[in-house]
């Protein structure tokens, strides 16, 4: 089964994610502390890692470059305020969200939404897909 791993500290905010997120046959794992991350990708690296960084936390910037420093190929999504950073695991793409209205928010969370189900399906496909050569 692939995962997801969410990390936010404020709980309404992993309840929501998790909701807005779920899918059949992913496990949807919502955590607060930066440290719970980095121990569960140690023990198993998820399909995508959700950083929900819209709220100052010391400890984001600090996780987000463990992170990439020892998973560098991990895909991830993290939500800044006004935009969604989205990195597949090669290249990082930016989308813009600016509003900061209730609409806004809506927006952000369609592209979540996007952006996460089509991380996902690559995902899919490098699991099902033989490496080049060994098939």
């Amino acid at each position: 089964m692939r995962r997801l791993v969410i990390l936010s500290p404020h709980r309404p905010s992993r309840e929501l994610l998790s909701r807005l997120l779920a899918e059949p046959d992913l496990r949807v794992i919502a955590l607060s502390d930066a440290d719970e991350v980095l121990d569960t990708l140690a023990e198993e690296e998820p399909a995508l890692v959700v950083v929900d960084a819209r709220r100052p936390d010391e400890d984001h910037p600090l996780m987000l470059g463990l992170l990439k420093r020892r998973y560098p190929r991990q895909p991830l999504i993290t939500l800044v305020p006004g935009r969604l950073r989205v990195f597949d695991g090669s290249e990082e793409r930016v989308r813009d969200v600016r509003d900061g209205s209730a609409e806004g928010l809506h927006v952000l969370l369609g592209e979540l939404q996007r952006a996460t189900r089509d991380l996902l399906a690559q995902h899919l496909l490098r699991v099902l897909r033989p490496p080049t050569g060994e098939a």
